[in-house]
């Protein structure tokens, strides 16, 4: 119980005896603050002299300023206390537990190949970034930080890509019981929007770059994504004639279209998709075109011409017969590497090599240089000039692309009209 002179009822203000001050009291006021680390080099005891008037007044207005200030960190103090003590998982942990389901999905064929190879490096980054941390210790600020390190960089696609994965991330872990379900701190970020910067591919351009390779194969193969406007590995796949093995791999596709992908093995998916995957082939005047992104059926018939270069599928098809015996339209004439005489020619080769034959060409680009798939936006736009049905010749659709990756509708197959 305070003394006598303490019964001013003012919090933090003591009043002692003391013979050598004018009034015969001394007044001190106890700083709230000493003793919590956010606060360094604050003292415990402040003089305010020896009238108590005065020192009432002066401590009511300390107390106004301080207490709040020591709320706040008590709060702070005992958040951060919960945190530590937390049971969550560490992200690490929990990116481990994520990677399997993500597996699980591609062998289920829920999952894209190459999303899944795309997803693969991000959580990588993302474990790299912040895998110390506690799943509930993630923040908001935190995933903005990772985000703005790559828009620094101009890297707008992966910061996209970064983003929509870790959303991802604590959706599987809020499902997972290891989050609250409204917990989601990437959702609450901004989405960094991106401006196209990729440039058009002119006819012009196109012709340029064409005369720079130095292998007839990937010339050929540039041409056919021309007058055909199909995919660079549908086009690689392309066979001259339908094998007896095509019904029993479209179904099997149909069933599951990963039923022959292995997550623990790195090896050439190219020649994976050779062995298990439907492809594209030729019959009956027609190119049978089984488009591997979406699992769309196109007839395109040989006959369809591409006015501006006046060359037809069959054309550039009869260009690339080479007398050389070959399953596979576009081929290899050389031994080159790994690839041998006949062998089909890898997707990733024709976009190296495009690139090799289009930096040749010191084409001066307005934005980022085009690539072998512009090639595809070029055809539309010229067929589209031409009054074909673009839509149908590219299998376009309306639904979204992930709908119709998962959906083959049977084994019917859209004809191309001219």
């Amino acid at each position: 119980m305070r003394n006598e002179l303490n019964q001013h009822g003012v919090e933090n203000l003591y009043v002692r005896r003391d013979r050598r001050s004018r009034t015969g009291v001394a007044c001190q006021y106890k700083d709230p603050r000493f003793g919590f680390k956010e606060f360094t080099g604050v003292k415990q005891y402040r003089g305010l002299g020896s009238d108590v008037t005065q020192a009432i007044e002066t401590a009511r207005k300390l107390n106004a300023c301080l207490i709040p200030l020591v709320a706040s960190a008590k709060v702070t103090l005992i958040v951060n206390t919960a945190k530590t003590s937390s049971k969550s998982i560490k992200l690490s942990t929990w990116l481990t537990q994520y990677t399997a389901v993500q597996e699980d999905k591609l062998k289920s064929g829920a999952l894209k190949p190459n999303t899944w190879k795309v997803r693969r490096g991000l959580i990588n980054r993302i474990n790299k970034a912040h895998g110390k941390y506690k799943l509930d210790a993630i923040t908001t600020k935190l995933v903005k930080a990772l985000l703005d390190s790559y828009l620094k960089e101009g890297k707008v696609r992966s910061a996209q890509a970064v983003r929509s994965v870790y959303i991802d991330i604590f959706t599987e872990a809020a499902q997972a019981g290891e989050v609250d379900s409204m917990f989601n701190p990437a959702k609450t970020t901004k989405k960094p929007v991106a401006k196209v910067t990729k440039s058009r591919l002119s006819l012009s351009q196109f012709e340029q770059i064409s005369a720079q390779f130095d292998y007839k194969p990937f010339k050929l193969a540039s041409l056919l994504a021309l007058v055909t406007a199909q995919r660079r590995t549908d086009l690689c796949l392309l066979r001259k004639f339908k094998g007896s093995d095509w019904e029993e791999r479209f179904n099997k596709y149909k069933e599951n279209p990963n039923h022959f992908i292995d997550t623990n093995d790195a090896g050439d998916s190219f020649q994976k998709l050779v062995r298990f995957a439907p492809y594209s082939y030729l019959e009956n005047d027609y190119l049978h075109v089984f488009q591997l992104k979406t699992g769309k059926l196109l007839k395109i018939p040989l006959a369809l011409k591409l006015r501006i270069i006046d060359q037809s599928i069959h054309d550039v098809i009869k260009l690339a017969h080479h007398n050389i015996e070959s399953d596979f339209v576009l081929h290899h004439t050389k031994n080159r590497n790994k690839a041998k005489i006949g062998d089909a020619v890898s997707p990733i080769l024709l976009t190296r090599h495009f690139k090799n034959a289009r930096d040749k060409t010191g084409i001066n680009w307005s934005s980022t240089p085009a690539s072998f798939h512009e090639i595809r936006s070029l055809s539309e736009r010229l067929y589209r000039e031409q009054g074909i049905d673009t839509r149908q010749l590219c299998g376009h659709s309306e639904q979204k692309m992930t709908d119709a990756y998962n959906d083959l509708r049977g084994s019917d197959w859209q004809i191309v009209k001219i």
